[in-house]
């Protein structure tokens, strides 16, 4: 309800005036008789509408001040009490609506007041519980329901910013256990709701205040038209900047070496070691069910490339993330499963998914998967060198059954015969090359094949699957190779050739499909440039060039060249076979 929209950023320095008059109200409203003059709070709401975000911060600390001082002092007045209350409700909604608000600073201000207050309510609720307090003492909310209320207010909010989360993590959960245990709780809690997950009845306060938190999200998201698309990003944004569940160096005391003493930022009964012990199942757990929404994977293509590298180390059982991979690499675009390819072989070889047949019912399914992406389609991706890289990887592992690398090899000639990409079809060919050389047992056959119905008609269907690709290469041969040694490019040509020579045994040539990974059209031009430079180095060095010639003109060759241009054109093509 508050006019924030008109606020701007300014270098001048604020009205004196105005701050003069803040600080003058705050006085009369917390001095001896204040309790007199409350409706005047009033007043610092105006100033709360100001065009200054400084004179707005000011107002909003000096309301703050007012409701804590009386709320101290009302003992069992029950009218003071409610009205204690409901301004300290008005006090927290326009905090959160700060954090909304047009202007980048103004968020975060509302974030730090936000924060603040909270922290002095808890100070406040529990000086009240160590000392002498009236029993009719107004009730101070809890420090969880403040930041999670405000997390709700900024999920749903219609103006959304990364500012606030960015904030809110890096200054505040990053440093105190308890506001990151809150935070990601609720967040786990509004995911459960998005997915519809009812929470069965158990026994306790803190399930039902968990439910009537998530209540109240959903009827927010509901009365403002939210859907599940567009919330993911902003829950997914949060979950980013969340810390991981790991002790830094800086969090570790330098003459033990162990774990510094947690810090709060709202110290209540719980202790702080209780937050540290359970962040990291709720970090897991917070993920997972993110990953179990039914968004479109064409949204995920930014999840796919965070998670190795960031989540997955710090999680406790990462091969719970084998079913989203799995659906992003069956149900998503090419590019979605090149970029879920990197999080699967992550599973296969670091997190003991030793064997692939543990990820799905169906036989060694990344690898099948593998296969499917061998395409032309797929070389013609922005993301292709990662995919390469994590192919090359994969063929490369001991993890690949021998069996299939006939199948691998075959797929690998046929698309670089449909790839117009140079640097594509150069991988392409080192990678038959290895997989023929390390695998010579069972792809020896397809160097040498006899059989002519064979090399008459290829009975190997490149569109097929691998399990159905595993039968057909037996009776296939590599006929690329003979295609391929007539390319337009010298260098594929080249390459080629060398699979017209032995080369199994241990100290043959052996080829790095790294080394192909950036070439095209423009470097080979340029290495051919310096190579074609050093051969005509090499030649000059080595042959006598002559600076003159001597011309003599042989009588018989002057009479047929005559001959050949008095001819008419029927006359020559007459005489051309003779």
């Amino acid at each position: 309800w508050l006019k924030l929209g008109s606020m701007k950023e300014s270098a001048a320095p604020p009205d004196e005036r105005a701050m003069e008059a803040v600080a003058k109200l705050q006085r009369r409203l917390t001095g001896e008789a204040g309790s007199k003059h409350l409706n005047d709070i009033a007043k610092l709401y105006e100033f709360s509408e100001n065009a200054d975000l400084r004179i707005v911060a000011e107002a909003m600390r000096a309301i703050a001040q007012v409701i804590s001082h009386h709320r101290s002092r009302c003992g069992a007045d029950a009218k003071l009490g409610e009205w204690l209350r409901q301004h300290a409700e008005a006090h927290q909604a326009a905090l959160a609506q700060l954090t909304v608000a047009q202007m980048p600073r103004a968020r975060v201000c509302g974030v730090r007041l936000a924060l603040a207050a909270a922290q002095e309510e808890a100070l406040e609720a529990r000086a009240r519980s160590v000392g002498s307090s009236t029993p009719g003492t107004t009730a101070v909310p809890t420090p969880e329901a403040r930041i999670q209320n405000l997390i709700t207010e900024i999920l749903v909010a219609e103006n959304w910013s990364e500012h606030v989360p960015r904030c809110l993590m890096g200054e505040y959960a990053s440093r105190y256990v308890d506001v990151r245990h809150y935070i990601l709780a609720h967040l786990k809690d509004c995911i459960e709701h998005l997915r519809g997950k009812a929470r069965r009845p158990t026994e306790g306060s803190a399930a039902v205040k968990r439910r009537r938190m998530a209540s109240a999200f959903g009827e927010a998201m509901r009365k403002r038209g939210l859907e599940v698309t567009s919330l993911y990003p902003r829950i997914l944004c949060f979950l980013q900047e969340a810390p991981p569940p790991t002790a830094k160096l800086e969090d570790l005391d330098p003459e033990t070496g162990e774990a510094k003493e947690a810090e709060v930022l709202a110290p209540t009964a719980r202790a702080a070691g209780s937050f540290q012990r359970c962040y990291r199942k709720l970090y897991q757990d917070a993920w997972l069910e993110l990953l179990g929404l039914h968004i479109p994977l064409e949204q995920s293509k930014a999840l796919l490339q965070f998670l190795p590298s960031q989540v997955v180390p710090h999680l406790s059982e990462p091969l719970l993330l084998s079913d989203f991979y799995l659906r992003a690499f069956h149900g998503g675009s090419t590019e979605v499963s090149v970029l879920s390819l990197s999080g699967l072989f992550l599973l296969l070889t670091k997190h003991g998914l030793g064997d692939p047949e543990t990820l799905s019912s169906s036989c060694n399914e990344f690898y099948v998967q593998l296969y499917s992406l061998f395409k032309p389609e797929t070389f013609a991706l922005q993301q292709r060198a990662r995919f390469q890289r994590l192919a090359a990887a994969a063929l490369s592992s001991g993890l690949l059954p021998a069996r299939f690398a006939a199948a691998f090899t075959k797929r690998c000639l046929c698309t670089a015969v449909a790839t117009d990409e140079v640097g594509a079809v150069m991988w392409l060919l080192a990678e038959a090359y290895s997989l023929i050389q390390k695998h010579h047992s069972h792809c020896r056959f397809l160097l040498d094949q006899r059989d002519v119905e064979a090399v008459s008609k290829d009975p190997f269907d490149n569109s097929a699957e691998l399990n159905v690709a595993v039968d057909q290469v037996a009776k296939s041969s590599l006929w690329e190779i003979q295609l391929l040694r007539k390319h337009h490019t010298p260098a594929v040509a080249t390459l080629t050739k060398l699979f017209l020579k032995p080369f199994f045994k241990p100290s043959s040539r052996k080829l790095d499909p790294e080394m192909y990974l950036d070439q095209g059209a423009t470097k080979m031009y340029s290495q051919s440039m310096r190579a074609s430079e050093r051969q005509l180095t090499r030649w000059r060095a080595s042959h006598n060039f002559p600076l003159a010639f001597k011309v003599e003109d042989d009588p018989v060759a002057l009479r047929i060249a005559g001959w050949a241009a008095t001819l008419s054109t029927s006359q020559r093509q007459l005489g051309a076979d003779i």
